[in-house]
């Protein structure tokens, strides 16, 4: 009988609870930020991509741009483009690969704003990844039991594809002004390869054996002003 009267009392306690917390909601005043802050096209430099040999097998550099704008409230669609080149230079492989790349997709803002000029935001992201790249075997040298076996491969053309989920933050320095950081999970989708050799990097995505990719970017941007209704 005990257990029965505890058990009655949770169950009271659970809904008066419930019940309490949905007058809160039904109390709770709507999101008041509910406008474009963001007037003009942000234009962005990444700072990591001339970095990633620190993280990356072998000498990859790049350059990438990045292009947004609040087309409406919170909602950002996005153009990311650049251009990389990777370089392994090892006692037993001499391979270089470079090639383009650009994302399309949108960010979404989930970071309410204290008044209409801050422009902070704290967004998820989604994009649609390609490039087009060449690669080229200047020698290999592989070792067995009756000697060195060496060759080369001449320029091969591919292209891949991929989609991106991110997470980040911007947030402005000075007036117009920005830095911001962003996680990256890369899917890849799909694939051009060769039998010999086998494609092993992919501009914009990173290893083109792996299915799937972390990526890291770190950003500063400029807000080019202009009124999208004026």
């Amino acid at each position: 009988m005990k257990i029965f009267n505890f058990i009655l009392a949770l169950l009271l306690l659970a809904t008066t609870s419930y019940a309490q917390r949905e007058q809160e909601v039904k109390k709770r005043p709507k999101r008041a930020d509910n406008f474009t802050r963001m007037h003009g096209l942000r234009v962005g430099l990444d700072l990591t991509r001339p970095m990633q040999h620190f993280w990356f097998t072998g000498d990859r550099i790049g350059t990438e741009l990045t292009f947004d704008i609040e087309l409406i409230p919170n909602f950002f669609p996005v153009l990311e483009t650049g251009w990389e080149t990777l370089k392994i230079d090892q006692d037993y492989l001499a391979y270089n690969s470079s090639g383009s790349y650009s994302r399309i997709g949108f960010d979404y803002n989930f970071l309410a704003a204290d008044h209409k000029k801050d422009m902070d935001i704290l967004f998820v992201g989604l994009r649609y990844g390609f490039s087009f790249a060449n690669q080229e075997v200047d020698s290999y040298r592989v070792q067995n039991y009756w000697g060195d076996l060496s060759s080369s491969y001449p320029k091969q053309k591919y292209n891949s594809q991929w989609f991106e989920v991110l997470l980040g933050i911007k947030g402005e320095i000075l007036h117009n002004l920005f830095l911001g950081w962003t996680i990256r999970g890369k899917l890849k989708t799909f694939q051009k390869d060769f039998d010999l050799p086998p494609v092993y990097f992919n501009p914009g995505y990173g290893k083109a054996e792996n299915k799937f990719n972390f990526d890291f970017t770190y950003t500063v941007s400029y807000i080019l002003p202009f009124d999208l209704k004026e």
